[in-house]
C-alpha cells in the first residue's frame, strides 16, 4: 500500500528529526524560552505540510476502505506512545489529525464506526483538541452513513 508506505516514511523521518534533537540537547535548551529546543525545530512546520501533502494525494486516489482505514489507524495510534514519554511529540502527532478529515468518507459506516469507539477511548474528551473533536465528529457522521 504505497499510501501507508508514504505516511510512514514521513513520520519516520519527523521522529527521526525529533530524536536527534533529542540526544544533541543542551541542559537548559528550552527552558524560559531560551534556545527554542526541539520544538522550535523547522521540522515542526515540515511535518504537518509534508503529511497533508501526502493525504492529499492519497485521497486523489479514491482509496477503498480498507486502505483508508490502515492509513488513519496508523495516524490516529501514532502519538500514543509519546503521550508520556515525549510532549512535544505527542502533541505534534496528535494535532495533524485534522489533516485526516477528507479521508474518513473512504470509510465504510463498519470501519468508522470501529474507528470511533477506539479514538473515543484513546483521547479522553478533556486532553481532545478542535481537531480531534472534528474527527471524532467525521467518524460519528460517516458510522451512521
Amino acid at each position: 500500500m504505497a499510501g501507508l508506505e508514504e505516511v510512514r516514511r514521513v513520520y519516520e523521518t519527523y521522529l527521526g528529526r525529533m530524536e536527534e534533537l533529542q540526544r544533541n540537547r543542551k541542559p537548559a535548551e528550552g527552558l524560559f524560552g531560551v534556545g527554542g529546543g526541539p520544538a522550535a525545530d523547522p521540522c515542526q512546520e515540515e511535518f504537518p505540510r509534508q503529511l497533508e501533502a501526502v493525504l492529499k494525494a492519497l485521497e486523489r486516489t479514491e482509496p477503498a476502505s480498507p486502505e483508508a482505514r490502515q492509513v488513519l489507524e496508523y495516524l490516529y495510534q501514532a502519538p500514543l506512545p509519546y503521550r508520556q514519554e515525549d510532549q512535544t511529540v505527542y502533541w505534534m502527532l496528535t494535532a495533524v489529525h485534522g489533516a485526516s478529515l477528507d479521508l474518513i468518507p473512504r470509510l465504510t459506516p463498519e470501519d468508522a464506526g470501529a474507528m470511533w469507539e477506539r479514538y473515543r477511548q484513546d483521547y479522553p474528551r478533556w486532553e481532545r483538541l478542535p481537531a480531534q473533536k472534528k474527527v471524532l465528529a467525521a467518524l460519528k457522521a460517516r458510522r451512521k452513513g
